[in-house]
């Protein structure tokens, strides 16, 4: 089966993975005019069946026989981070167009693997980095360009917060550790706001509680961006002060002011050197606006092969990053960036 071309009216699109996320990765395509659902698959049976049903879709317990089977131009894969690396060649090998979810994969490897198969094939490789479309991450970019600040000099990323973690996310084999859960968006983020990076420096904190997951408890990463300018990110989920919503928030030093992003009441505040701050509060830091930006390019792109907002490649630089911190946890030193194109340490055993 081959991709829909140019000129179609709608992307017909199967969704690989029932879990939670991916039923609601049903609802936001709803949502989308140029987008249409004919399929669902799941390892687990009875998920893939009771999504299925719901949606009055034909359901499969194997990607594979999907793909065999499935009258799709795309695949959107909502599964475990271990498993988009083969779901993804295998998609790419059937001529089906990708949507893959955060985070692309675990190692550059996989990510390039990704990337290649999708050239390779001629379809579009497409990785949800939603976070750098909200609201908060519009309102950073544009305080960057306030007159007089000049150019930005440091960040800090506050990734402290209160909740325990679940699912396929417990398992360091499966979803490579904490930052590739509760810091991805970040650091993609950071890369979309100051560019690419050029080092990372990380440490894992002391494990304490072994009952919750087998992955570090907390990690401080150190950037250094190829401007020059100055990162660090620190993640833990043991702080009951803050919410996964009401965290995150950024510090941004720049020549002549700074730049501050506070989630727990949406403000942000700029100042300039020896003036009065101004702030802004927004109205809200919802996730729709963001998803359908995705979405609606995604479809744009494979129907009309419009630019595309994000692609394979970003997801592959985020990967970089976020393996590269653990990379320099393991041995202790500094990790310069690009990583080798077949790097899978830490994660090769």
């Amino acid at each position: 089966m081959s991709a829909s071309a140019p000129g179609s009216s709608r992307v017909r699109i199967a969704l690989i993975g029932a879990g939670g996320f991916g039923a609601y990765t049903t609802e936001l395509i709803d949502r989308q005019p140029e987008i249409e659902l004919v399929g669902v698959a799941d390892t687990d049976a009875d998920k893939a069946r009771r999504l299925g049903r719901h949606r009055g879709v034909p359901f499969w317990t194997d990607d594979r026989a999907l793909l065999a089977e499935c009258d799709c131009d795309a695949v959107a894969i909502v599964t475990t981070h271990s498993t988009h690396r083969d779901i993804a060649v295998r998609a790419a090998a059937t001529g089906r167009h990708i949507f893959c979810e955060k985070t692309m994969a675990i190692t550059v490897a996989d990510c390039h693997d990704m990337v290649e198969a999708a050239d390779t094939h001629g379809v579009k490789l497409m990785v949800g980095h939603k976070r750098r479309f909200r609201p908060a991450s519009a309102a950073l970019r544009r305080a960057l360009a306030t007159d007089g600040l000049g150019r930005p000099l440091a960040v800090n990323v506050r990734g402290f917060f209160g909740r325990r973690i679940t699912g396929f996310w417990r398992v360091r084999a499966l979803c490579g550790g904490l930052l590739y859960w509760a810091g991805v968006h970040d650091v993609d983020t950071l890369r979309y706001l100051f560019g690419d990076v050029s080092f990372v420096y990380a440490v894992l904190g002391p494990k304490v509680r072994p009952e919750v997951s087998d992955q570090e408890d907390a990690i401080s990463v150190a950037l250094t961006f190829k401007s020059g300018m100055l990162g660090s990110i620190q993640v833990s989920t043991f702080y009951p002060m803050a919410t996964y919503q009401t965290a995150f928030g950024f510090d941004i030093v720049c020549e002549r002011g700074g730049i501050s992003y506070n989630p727990h009441d949406l403000t942000i505040t700029t100042q300039l050197e020896d003036q009065p701050p101004g702030v802004i509060r927004l109205e809200h830091n919802s996730p729709d606006g963001a998803y359908d930006k995705e979405w609606s390019s995604f479809a744009a792109w494979v129907l009309r092969d419009e630019d595309p907002v994000l692609t394979g490649e970003d997801g592959l630089r985020c990967v970089e990053i976020l393996q590269a911190a653990y990379l320099s946890a393991a041995t202790g030193s500094r990790v310069d960036l690009p990583l080798d194109r077949n790097e899978r340490r830490p994660f090769d055993g």
